[in-house]
């Protein structure tokens, strides 16, 4: 089955994809370069969404497969030149399709096998995280995550959640992880990408430099040889298991699309539906408020608050409603953009605040021609950051 390709700009994919009463719009956009004042010519997230494994996989008929990967490090790339997060779209899906055949259910032990085989050892320089999310023939949704791309549902009522709890220093589990390893005699810090900021991030003592943010990944071999059990590969799952009839949409994204929708204090569905609202049901209702959103992030971007890759994959469960009746359903409780689009670039967040115990120092990072070798972020520097001390956001 092929997606319906939908025109965007040069930096930019956007595909439409429709299996029986699904609708799918995938999009993902390279980074913006604070400094060259342009998007990358370079893209590091990956999607998948593979809807016809059962064809190769017999014991997967039925399921479905969605996906996002958000690469880092050395342009994410692998020593044969291919993006780490593109090869663990080609091999994610395919690994849990063949885990299925003990697990026809697909419970949570079987996917939770599927997801822990190592993908690349040769993947020393490079990492990528991962959010999964598997449609049993059942409708039943499993999700599971490694790093800090997350989750959202907007179920029948109208509530949107997030319904995972990405692995970063924001998460107080991590941060308690953290400090064991450290009370083992991994030396690292926490801190800061600028004050008064909400990102923190974390670095090995007189080894790497800042740029991590999240906890988990795949790959990062150079890292996890220098830290055993510090920066880990083992998988979490979504709060709970839910069944696609409860719910009207399923978002899956990368954390360049939740860090930018922060200034505005709302969740990617409640973005989604408040657009959709703002526009009559059409056939491209999905597309309109898709493009809509990363609209809105395009200018987050040029105020400099966040730059990375930005990727969504969004599930439209119409549940044997017609468009206009799941149009209806869905947006009878969201809001209109003009009742939230007031940016707000003051961060509240005090999750695991920085304690004394996390603090060391952190000599400066080792560079190779100019190029720090080890900084794993798609994000602005330190000095970057001071440019933006009085950021906002554009008008429309």
């Amino acid at each position: 089955m092929k997606p319906e390709k939908i025109p965007t700009d040069e930096f930019s994919v956007m595909e439409f994809w429709k299996l029986q009463d699904l609708r799918f719009i995938t999009y993902t956009k390279n980074s913006w370069s604070t400094r060259e004042r342009r998007f990358s010519n370079e893209r590091e997230d990956s999607l998948s969404i593979d809807l016809e494994l059962g064809k190769k996989h017999s014991q997967s008929k039925g399921f479905c497969f969605f996906s996002v990967y958000d690469g880092h490090g050395v342009n994410g790339l692998l020593k044969d030149g291919e993006h780490i997060s593109k090869k663990c779209s080609e091999n994610l899906p395919r690994n849990i399709a063949k885990g299925l055949p003990r697990f026809w259910s697909c419970n949570e032990k079987s996917v939770k096998k599927a997801i822990k085989k190592e993908l690349s050892k040769e993947s020393k320089d490079a990492g990528c995280t991962a959010i999964i999310a598997v449609l049993t023939p059942l409708k039943d949704i499993y999700v599971a995550y490694i790093g800090d791309s997350p989750a959202f549902i907007s179920t029948n009522n109208g509530n949107s959640v997030q319904i995972t709890k990405e692995h970063d220093l924001h998460n107080k589990d991590e941060v308690l992880r953290l400090r064991a390893q450290k009370n083992k005699g991994t030396k690292f810090s926490i801190y800061r990408l600028a004050p008064g900021r909400r990102e923190k991030f974390w670095a090995l003592d007189n080894t790497f430099s800042r740029g991590m943010q999240y906890t988990r990944s795949f790959g990062d071999f150079y890292i996890k040889e220098k830290a055993k059990n510090s920066l880990i590969a083992e998988p979490e799952f979504a709060n709970k298991i839910y069944n696609a009839k409860d719910l009207n949409l399923l978002v899956l994204c990368s954390d360049g699309i939740t860090n930018r929708l922060r200034v505005y204090k709302r969740l990617p569905t409640q973005v989604l539906l408040s657009y959709m609202k703002q526009n009559k049901c059409s056939p491209d209702i999905l597309e309109i408020a898709c493009k809509e959103l990363i609209k809105l992030c395009d200018l987050i971007s040029q105020s400099g608050y966040c730059t990375d890759d930005m990727s969504i994959i969004i599930v439209a469960f119409l549940n044997g409603r017609s468009l206009e009746k799941w149009y209806e359903d869905a947006t009878k409780n969201a809001e209109y953009p003009r009742d939230w689009l007031t940016p707000s670039f003051k961060d509240d967040d005090n999750i695991s605040e920085i304690s004394a115990q996390d603090l060391g120092e952190v000599e400066s990072p080792v560079k190779d021609n100019g190029f720090d070798i080890y900084d794993t972020s798609n994000q602005y520097s330190a000095e970057e950051a001071e440019e933006f001390a009085d950021l906002t956001v554009p008008d429309f």
